[in-house]
């Protein structure tokens, strides 16, 4: 990603993760799939770069797990916010903490970024030589 439409993402990325409420949590695909022009493992980068500043333990994986080096920390926040978790207390309960970014009513979160050409389901190669 080219400097400025990183600096964009990132932006991007921060700015929603500061709406997350307390006691909710989102995954980092949703980020992604919110923003647009990258993926989950982008987002990871993004606050384990800068997200120092916002609420990083609101950002979990899919199953509602942190990685390791940050449960204790991401523990804390969670009894402090009165996240749900689930029974062994190990992940956040999506269940029933749940924030979805596409239905934050915030600005925008979708960049105008280019990271080439747009796929369209026509433009799909596919590998039947069948298929013309």
């Amino acid at each position: 990603m080219p400097g400025e439409e990183a600096e964009r993402f990132t932006e991007a990325v921060l700015a929603l993760v500061e709406r997350i409420p307390p006691g909710s949590v989102t995954s980092y695909g949703a980020i992604a799939h919110a923003i647009g022009g990258s993926g989950p493992r982008r987002v990871g980068q993004v606050l384990s770069l800068h997200g120092g500043g916002v609420s990083w333990w609101r950002v979990v994986r899919a199953d509602g797990s942190l990685p390791p080096s940050h449960g204790e920390r991401a523990r804390a926040a969670y009894a402090r916010e009165g996240t749900p978790l689930t029974a062994d207390g190990r992940r956040a309960d999506l269940r029933r903490g749940w924030w979805e970014p596409a239905d934050d009513p915030g600005e925008p979160t979708s960049l105008p970024i280019d990271v080439g050409a747009t796929v369209e389901p026509t433009d799909v190669v596919s590998d039947d030589p069948t298929d013309e």
